[in-house]
């Protein structure tokens, strides 16, 4: 059996992937750095998901599992893990382990994918504007709408009941205020909220295409509007999606 030389990797992919983990180990968030001299140390190691090397016995466990990429050095199949976290997975290697490291792994590339598309993928300056108004709403702004229409053949059983109360709250609640704010960031810059809505539109799409479920799409706009505001509010951020569910941009 022909076995794989373990090569050293480069600083480039050392720095692509401890930074891919925010230079804390994945497993129990030790960091993998430490200062020493005034020189930054690495405590880590990269350790392959896939085997490099496979003994017979690992061969035979991890036959007809899910493999990231079929390149054992590919950065896809490498994870930077502290020396204890590594050592604990490769002894031994079980199919159990394997499939944690395989689903850490595939979390840590989505949140790379998402981040990467929230500072692609701007939204019009006004947002902000709408964002601080709901900030420093006070009750009297408060119009209370009708009942949210049609929300129920919407939203679906991928998303869990308290999101889906939030969001049933939020369009009740601040629907009227937000679209009378879209009007005059209209009324102050054209076309705006045309652009807004195609934008929050295309995002969604953008999710759409990479899974069905609700919750996680939910989640991932609001984390964009709150990122590309500028804001800190999670609620308000939630407010903006909400609006846009009961407008039609979102789960159509």
């Amino acid at each position: 059996m022909s076995t794989n030389k373990r090569k050293g990797f480069s600083e480039n992919v050392n720095i692509l992937l401890v930074g891919e983990v925010s230079a804390k180990c994945p497993k129990c968030r030790t960091p993998l750095m430490y200062e020493k001299a005034n020189t930054s140390n690495k405590k880590y190691q990269l350790a392959h998901i896939y085997p490099l090397n496979p003994k017979p016995n690992e061969l035979e466990i991890l036959k007809g599992e899910f493999r990231l990429n079929p390149n054992v050095d590919h950065p896809d199949n490498l994870i930077a893990l502290c020396t204890p976290c590594h050592i604990e997975f490769d002894n031994p290697r079980t199919v159990e382990s394997y499939r944690e490291m395989v689903a850490l792994k595939q979390s840590i590339m989505e949140r790379n994918r998402q981040n990467k598309l929230m500072d692609e993928y701007a939204i019009e300056n006004e947002i902000a504007k709408i964002i601080d108004a709901l900030e420093h709403v006070s009750d009297e702004d408060i119009e209370l709408s009708l009942e949210p229409k049609e929300l129920s053949t919407k939203i679906n059983d991928t998303m869990n009941r308290l999101t889906k109360n939030r969001i049933k709250e939020n369009v009740s609640n601040y629907f009227s205020f937000v679209r009378k704010k879209l009007q005059l960031v209209e009324a102050e810059s054209p076309d705006s909220s045309i652009m807004i809505s195609l934008q929050v539109k295309t995002y969604y799409l953008l999710q759409k295409k990479q899974t069905q479920n609700q919750q996680v799409i939910f989640k991932n706009i609001v984390d964009w509007i709150r990122h590309r505001s500028g804001t800190e509010s999670n609620e308000a951020a939630e407010i903006i999606a909400s609006f846009f569910i009961q407008n039609c941009e979102i789960f159509e």
